[in-house]
């Protein structure tokens, strides 16, 4: 914590684009520590039948109490106490208010976290996340048919409206986080890339990324201070599918580094957890891209 102000990391992006994912990780390597997850759908203005009649996604600014959802993250950035509504994803309807107080971490999350862009300067480390779209598609497809009671043929008749809408108002928000991550599918499994974004030239996470390159090791490439497709300085972090177990621990143990105390090469089994239906799969890359955004955010704090 700075004084009383709790640490704040930002999540943003499309609907089942892994935000949800990344926080269990995150959860289970700081859990003990005191960590609030925030999930920021419940800030939706109406339920699901509603919305739908209203012609309306929920990645719209104007299907959200965006105004209450800044005060409360002020509120909480503060070390403060909120009474913030709920949303309950399984049947699409509003529930009653619950009392949520600040820890030494909070995480909000959703698709709308950096509305307007001036919510951006509460938070120590935003990210960004942007997984391959057909991914994309075809992991909401499987959640909202297994976790939130929709019909297949539901699902693929709201496709349109919903793309619509995120290239609209979610992806706007890309430029201004911290980290961009994307995910893609390959034959070996998942794919990760990292654009690890400077501030006036200077990376937070430069002793670290240099060490990296010196290990060389496989399935990892580091490219510094290059500009991506924002106009960012950054430095990229590709992280093939065919990420070895003993390099996998490898990294850890250099992005652990001092910065992490009683956290082991070992994380790596409870980090990376993916759900699927009736069983969870396993990610080196994911899990090791968890661990460096708490490397980083943890970073921030010190």
């Amino acid at each position: 914590m700075h004084g009383t102000q709790p640490l704040m990391l930002g999540l943003v992006g499309a609907s089942a684009a892994g935000k949800a994912t990344l926080v269990r990780g995150v959860v289970r390597l700081l859990g003990q520590h005191g960590v609030t997850p925030l999930c920021l759908d419940d800030y939706h203005r109406y339920a699901r039948a509603d919305l739908h009649a209203r012609g309306l996604t929920h990645a719209d600014p104007a299907a959200n109490y965006l105004d209450l959802m800044a005060e409360h993250l002020t509120a909480l950035r503060a070390g403060g106490t909120i009474s913030k509504p709920r949303y309950d994803q399984r049947t699409g309807t509003l529930s009653d208010p619950e009392v949520v107080a600040a820890t030494g971490l909070i995480i909000a999350y959703g698709m709308l976290t950096l509305t307007p862009p001036s919510l951006a300067k509460l938070f120590d480390l935003t990210v960004y996340l942007e997984p391959d779209q057909a991914m994309r598609q075809a992991w909401r497809l499987a959640r909202d048919v297994r976790e939130r009671g929709y019909t297949p043929e539901e699902v693929l008749a709201l496709r349109a409206a919903r793309e619509r809408d995120a290239a609209h108002f979610i992806a706007v928000q890309r430029p201004l986080a911290d980290v961009v991550v994307r995910f893609r599918s390959a034959p070996a499994g998942l794919a990760a890339e990292l654009l690890l974004r400077r501030t006036n030239g200077r990376s937070p996470l430069a002793a670290t990324l240099a060490a990296l390159a010196n290990a060389a090791l496989p399935s990892l490439t580091l490219d510094q201070v290059i500009t991506d497709d924002d106009g960012h300085v950054a430095d990229r972090l590709v992280i093939a599918p065919t990420l070895e177990p003993e390099d996998a621990a490898a990294a850890a143990i250099i992005l652990i580094g001092g910065g992490l105390p009683g956290v082991g090469p070992e994380a790596l089994e409870v980090l990376g957890q993916v759900r699927a239906p009736g069983h969870a799969l396993h990610s080196l890359p994911l899990a090791l891209t968890q661990l460096l955004i708490v490397r980083q955010l943890v970073g921030m704090g010190n």
